[in-house]
């Protein structure tokens, strides 16, 4: 059963958006109005299963730090001061559909993501850790890497945590230079620290809530590449997504 939470005349379904979500949004609104209000998504890319692979076992090698109460060389080698989070919510806040989450009771709304780990520094503040794979020879800190970090932060920030004024990537890189495979794949390791600025976050998760809420899509963004094969398809006789008659009942935003 849905919950419709009535504000004035009207009612408001309450809803999540995963970080991910709020990275689509700043990919193309429409993309992002098509997932959260017709459960319509993008194809689907290759899955990452290398690099999910690595994500478990790199989880696994920390756990075993964090039992014994010590850091992982790689952040020692850093000259990271601070101790691997053990709190009794780091499984939920590793969880792909709990995460860390903040509900925003104006709004009705959720923004939540699962980390790979977190560290905790002596004054208790908290930092976000996120493991990288790559088979690129030099580390590269993309546009989406730094928003992720800012997301997480701000959620932690609204969950009563205080949190430092930067997170670490844990980059592992594979190591090309063993003339060969043998039935092993050897990696490098090298940790970088970025700034986070999570003051954009609450405005743009306004905007993507607002944004699904609308009865009709938004204009896609010039650069999707998705939208931008729908509209050629439809000019070659598919038809355009239209609003369905169920999608008047939940028009809270107006146009």
């Amino acid at each position: 059963m849905v919950m419709l939470v009535r504000l004035g005349m009207a009612f408001i379904r309450p809803m999540r958006i995963s970080r991910s979500g709020l990275k689509l949004f700043l990919d193309c609104p429409r993309c992002f109005w098509l997932d959260t209000h017709h459960k319509i998504k993008r194809p689907p890319s290759y899955p990452y299963t290398l690099a999910s692979a690595v994500d478990y076992l790199v989880k696994q090698e920390f756990d075993t730090y964090r039992v014994r109460g010590a850091l992982p060389e790689v952040l020692v080698r850093a000259g990271v001061e601070a101790k691997l989070y053990d709190g009794p919510d780091l499984e939920t806040w590793r969880n792909n559909f709990k995460g860390i989450a903040y509900t925003d009771e104006d709004l009705q709304a959720t923004l939540y993501g699962a980390v790979d780990d977190v560290l905790r520094f002596a004054d208790g503040s908290l930092a976000v850790v996120d493991y990288k794979s790559t088979g690129a020879r030099e580390i590269t800190i993309y546009a989406d890497y730094q928003k992720q970090m800012d997301t997480y932060t701000y959620i932690l920030q609204r969950m009563g945590y205080a949190t430092q004024s930067h997170a670490y990537f844990v980059f592992y890189m594979v190591d090309k230079t063993g003339g060969g495979f043998k039935d092993a794949l050897p990696f490098t390791s090298d940790v970088r620290r970025v700034a986070v600025d999570p003051t954009w976050v609450p405005n743009v998760f306004e905007r993507a809530v607002v944004t699904s809420r609308q009865s009709r899509a938004p204009a896609p963004a010039p650069q999707c590449v998705h939208c931008h094969y729908v509209a050629n398809a439809a000019a070659h006789g598919v038809p355009e997504l239209a609003a369905t008659d169920r999608d008047a009942d939940y028009v809270i935003v107006p146009e």
